[in-house]
């Protein structure tokens, strides 16, 4: 019998405040690993008391191990003890590993095994017994999953620009599969190690046998999103979410799936709020596919939004939202698509780069709206994403307005940054943004960190008197690049839906 995991507390009213409903939904954190298997219990990095906190699952119930203003994510079980990264400034984005002490459990010194580890150039891993594996040329290492208990036997995800391989090194020698892998690890047994592959709208875990190269399927159904696997001891763990489920911990017993057993997860179905199901589809572009996540609300459509990812490599999955859903409860049809420079690596609707940022992905945007929009149109996103929305609403005469949450209004905005994200994508996208347009004439929604490390708030704030009448700006004191607190929640997005029912 699989091991139950209850689920995670709302959250409170002290908490969400003046926030729409669906803020109230807990969930566990979207960065890996958003999980570790101790002793005591299953511990995550949850929302479920404000920002990221860790908890404990025991007795049936779940235990809070962390408080303050810090925030505690990633929390791994090693070496005997509990650790997690604990940010010392949110804004600079800075943490530390530090140990969390666990009631009842008592660190034990770690085995000195030898282990596979990257070299410090990151071009090869050392393993106790083939020695030193040198990488393909341009490749880098995304994880090395130690060898199964009693075996000398690795695993590698390697990445080359969109290409990735899975890659086992033993005594034998060196097997390697490639494809739309996301993650890799756990062993399940001496000659299978998990991997997720990307199959939009999901992402699932299967079985790679290492010797003879199949893939067994470990999870149904195909439209979920698994975002972390881990295994400790005879339990398996994943984190995993849906349009309609917030991510959550599942565990399984490790036999079974090492004897082949196919596990049902079960997406909740809709709520009592009368939110249909959202729907997946394919929109054939005039350059490429373009898979788009549609939401409607449970009536009649007041009108569209149009909600852009960042990155601009980010990407949209199967996955629950908060903000798309309260969007969605206030009667709006919200359309999520992915475009050309989008981050999916499944190769069936894989986009290539837009040859220039801000024009090909702007018409990639308009094809999709073309094909989707019911009545007047809101456009809008994070980070890239809502450039893309102000240049977007320059060609689409539909639209009635624009946001932008943690976003910049034109290029050179980023010019002033340092971070190294934001300089690596200027390296790729140099000479490729279009030329500077002036502003649409509609009302512009622009919220912003105050402490945004990757976009200046000083070089978005210069052009608030060049908007339209009718335009909102939103700094947010303390906060870094996007809406990533409960704070930031607060003090936005009440003022975002005020603004957005005056439009609409």
């Amino acid at each position: 019998m699989m091991p139950d995991v209850v689920p995670l507390p709302d959250r409170s009213p002290e908490i969400t405040g003046p926030l729409p409903a669906p803020f109230r939904r807990a969930q566990l954190d979207a960065s890996r690993p958003a999980f570790a298997l101790t002793p005591a219990g299953p511990v995550v990095s949850t929302d479920a008391w404000s920002d990221r906190h860790l908890a404990l699952l025991a007795d049936g119930r779940w235990t809070r191990l962390t408080s303050g203003s810090r925030w505690h994510s990633r929390p791994e079980w090693t070496g005997g003890r509990l650790v997690a990264e604990v940010f010392q400034d949110l804004a600079a984005e800075r943490a530390s590993s530090l140990p969390i002490p666990l009631a009842g459990v008592h660190a034990e010194p770690e085995h000195a095994e030898p282990r596979a580890v990257l070299t410090p150039d990151g071009r090869a891993v050392t393993h106790p017994v083939a020695g030193e594996v040198r990488l393909p040329p341009g490749a880098t290492a995304e994880c090395v999953v130690p060898a199964f208990p009693g075996h000398d036997r690795i695993a590698l995800l390697l990445r080359q620009g969109r290409a990735r391989r899975v890659v086992c090194v033993d005594r034998d020698g060196v097997s390697h599969w490639d494809g739309p892998v996301i993650s890799a690890g756990p062993w399940l047994s001496e000659h299978e190690v998990v991997v997720v592959l990307e199959a939009w709208p999901g992402r699932v875990p299967y079985a790679w046998h290492v010797r003879s190269g199949a893939l067994r399927r470990l999870v149904e159904p195909a439209q979920i999103v698994v975002d972390d696997v881990r295994a400790e001891g005879d339990l398996v763990g994943l984190s995993w979410t849906s349009p309609g489920q917030p991510r959550r911990l599942e565990l399984v017993e490790a036999g079974r799936l090492a004897g082949g057993e196919q596990v049902r997860l079960n997406p909740a179905p809709p709520g009592a709020d009368g939110l249909p199901s959202a729907v997946c589809t394919v929109i054939e572009g005039r350059h490429c596919p373009l898979p788009t996540l549609l939401r409607d609300p449970p009536g009649q459509a007041r009108g569209t939004v149009l909600l852009l990812h960042g990155g601009p490599n980010g990407s949209n999955l199967a996955t629950w939202s908060p903000f798309a859903e309260s969007l969605a409860l206030a009667g709006w049809r919200v359309v999520q698509p992915n475009l050309r420079g989008s981050g999916l690596v499944d190769p069936a609707v894989r986009a290539p780069l837009p040859g220039h940022y801000g024009v090909d992905d702007a018409d990639d945007a308009l094809s999709v709206l073309r094909r989707t929009a019911i009545g007047p149109v809101v456009v809008g996103g994070m980070s890239y994403g809502g450039y893309l929305a102000s240049r977007v609403a320059r060609i689409a005469p539909e639209v009635r307005g624009v946001f932008l949450l943690g976003g910049f209004l034109r290029p050179s905005d980023l010019d002033g940054s340092g971070h190294p994200q934001v300089e690596a994508f200027l390296r790729t996208a140099a000479g490729r943004f279009a030329a500077h347009v002036p502003f649409a004439a509609v009302p512009h929604f622009v919220a912003h960190g105050a402490r945004d490390p990757r976009i200046p708030v000083e070089a978005v704030r210069t052009h608030v008197d060049d908007l339209p009448s009718g335009s909102e700006w939103v700094a947010i004191e303390g906060e870094g690049h996007g809406m990533l607190s409960d704070h930031a929640a607060r003090r936005v997005f009440p003022l975002f839906f005020s603004w957005l029912d005056r439009l609409g």
